[in-house]
């Protein structure tokens, strides 16, 4: 596996939970950690309770990356982590908007660079983190089923956005 997992999240909840969440997300930072900013730093608004900081997160480093959409009951957002997705972290914020809204959807997809593995998340009502992934057809194996694409134009979406609805059907995601 490479060294940055990207994480691409979806929230789905009442406006009061999803509110919620987007004012403490959008209001904390990434940066250095012992946090030096005037707003407090992710880690300390969703880290998990535990002493040590990859306990909080679950990967040993984890930065905003993106927030793709909003509406009055979801949220669409990403995270970038060392190696894997910051499982505990995404615990933790499942857990705080459960209390708001118990029925809230928390799911995910991961992958790395080279796309060795990706992945998808959901976290359920009872709080169950259940997580299904893939090593894709390699780039190299794509050529050689797929020669006529050259330029692998279709690569994502035959091989990666076909596995990653794969992996969300088995889930009850997609």
């Amino acid at each position: 596996m490479a060294n940055i997992c990207r994480t691409d999240v979806k929230i789905e909840g009442t406006p009061e939970a999803i509110n919620y969440f987007v004012e403490r997300y959008e209001n904390c930072n990434d940066g250095k950690y012992p946090n030096e900013g005037d707003t407090p730093h992710i880690v300390d608004v969703f880290g998990a309770e535990a002493e040590n900081f990859i306990d909080r997160v679950g990967s040993k480093w984890v930065a905003k990356y993106d927030i793709y959409g909003q509406d009055e009951t979801s949220y669409e957002f990403g995270l970038e982590s060392a190696w894997y997705p910051p499982s505990d972290m995404l615990k933790e914020m499942h857990r705080q908007l459960a209390a708001i809204d118990p029925d809230v959807i928390f799911t995910a997809r991961y992958w790395d660079e080279a796309y060795d593995p990706i992945g998808v998340i959901k976290i359920t009502d009872a709080s169950q983190y259940l997580t299904l992934e893939e090593v894709p057809m390699s780039e190299d194996e794509y050529r050689d089923e797929y020669p006529d694409d050259e330029n692998m134009d279709d690569y994502y979406d035959q091989e990666i956005e076909w596995l990653f609805g794969d992996l969300e059907r088995q889930l009850n995601i997609a």
